[in-house]
This record gives C-alpha cells, structure tokens and sequence, in this order.
C-alpha cells in the first residue's frame, strides 16, 4: 500500500516519516490479524507492535531488533509446519537479500508470509 502511495524507499520502515499515523495504524492492524491466529503469531504480533511504536530514525536499534524477530518468527511458523514448510525454508534461503536490498526483502518476505496464510487457510476449509 505505502509503495503505491508514496514511491519505492529504500526499507518499508522509511514510510514512517511520510506519515507516521497511517504507518503505526497499519502495523497495529496487521498485528490484531497476527494475535487472532493464535500460536506463535502471537509473538511476530508483538513484535509487529514494537516495531511500529519504535521508529526507525528515533529508535534504530529497537526498531531493527523488532524486525529480525519479527520475520525470524514468521520463518520459524512457516518452517515447523508440516504441510507447508517449503515456504519457510525459502524464506530462510532470502535472508541474504536483506544484505542486498532491504526493500526487496521485505516484500519477498511479507509475499511469502501472505501466501502461507493464504495456503492455511483454504487448507482449513477442506477440512
């Protein structure tokens, strides 16, 4: 959504400085999704909240922390599930992007993270 708006930055943290209200809210929303799933989402939910309130120019530190966290437990989801665990090895296999490009990474990831969910979802409604 922020890429649209506002052009590609070079990491999805840089978007707090164009409007730090919609980028907080976001997060926190995407978070409430994170605490309905249960399980460990719970913790990326947490960490999804921390990274939202700690910005990236204030808070650099804590705000990088939050984000390792944050995707290292997405990756830790996705790796231990039995059904979809390819998704997670791949997201492990990006990590050196972020070396590269932090920005792609992100979106990669975050791609990977919905797809999953998507994955598990239609997965539960076989059932």
């Amino acid at each position: 959504m922020f890429p649209l708006i506002y052009g590609i930055k070079n990491a999805y943290s840089a978007y707090y400085v164009e409007n730090p209200t919609l980028f907080v809210g976001f997060l926190c929303l995407l978070a409430i999704g994170f605490f309905r799933s249960g399980g460990h989402w719970v913790k990326a939910g947490y960490f999804l909240i921390a990274l939202a309130f700690f910005d990236c120019y204030r808070f650099g530190i804590i705000h990088f922390i939050m984000a390792i966290n944050f995707f290292l437990v997405c990756m830790y989801v996705m790796i231990t599930d039995k059904r979809f665990s390819y998704l997670g090895k791949t997201s492990l296999l990006l990590i050196p992007l972020a070396f590269q490009d932090m920005f792609i990474f992100e979106a990669f990831q975050i791609v990977l993270i919905i797809v999953f969910n998507i994955l598990y979802i239609l997965k539960l409604k076989q059932l």
